[in-house]
């Protein structure tokens, strides 16, 4: 014959287990996923900065910015034409490109005396002038 009070006392426990991961995940995305976004976000930063003080320095030393996109800015700063490298960035794509914390590519805008290094932030997208509230910028001015 079934036990039809333990059976229910069995259903009732796994249905309070299930409830409780739920929580537990819902909980996890609420306040421990933003504490690795920040992490992230001090990265990206940190990596900008580096990127700009390198290329306010290849500009010093000669006079111009690198040309042919991202992957030539990146070249040049590895020292990639027998010059030497100014900056350690380990993290770069198939094509050779620095990539950000989210591993989408930088993108680098220069003036004739100035630039400007962008990351598209933790959702891959670069703002392009509209909502632009989880990109980083770095500039030289």
């Amino acid at each position: 014959m079934i036990d039809v009070k333990a059976s229910l006392k069995s259903i009732h426990s796994a249905v309070n287990t299930l409830a409780l991961a739920v929580v537990l995940i819902v909980i996890g995305g609420i306040f421990i996923l933003p504490m690795f976004r920040k992490k992230d976000s001090a990265e990206a930063k940190r990596e900008l900065a580096a990127l700009g003080k390198a290329l306010a320095a290849l500009h010093s030393e000669t006079g111009s910015w690198p040309e042919g996109g991202a992957i030539a800015v990146a070249g040049a700063l590895l020292g990639a034409e027998g010059g030497k490298a100014l900056v350690e960035h380990e993290r770069r794509d198939a094509q050779g490109r620095f990539i950000d914390p989210w591993e989408t590519p930088f993108r680098f805008y220069f003036s004739q005396n100035a630039f400007a290094i962008q990351s598209a932030g933790p959702d891959g997208k670069f703002a392009d002038g509209q909502n632009e509230e989880d990109d980083y910028w770095f500039s030289s001015r």
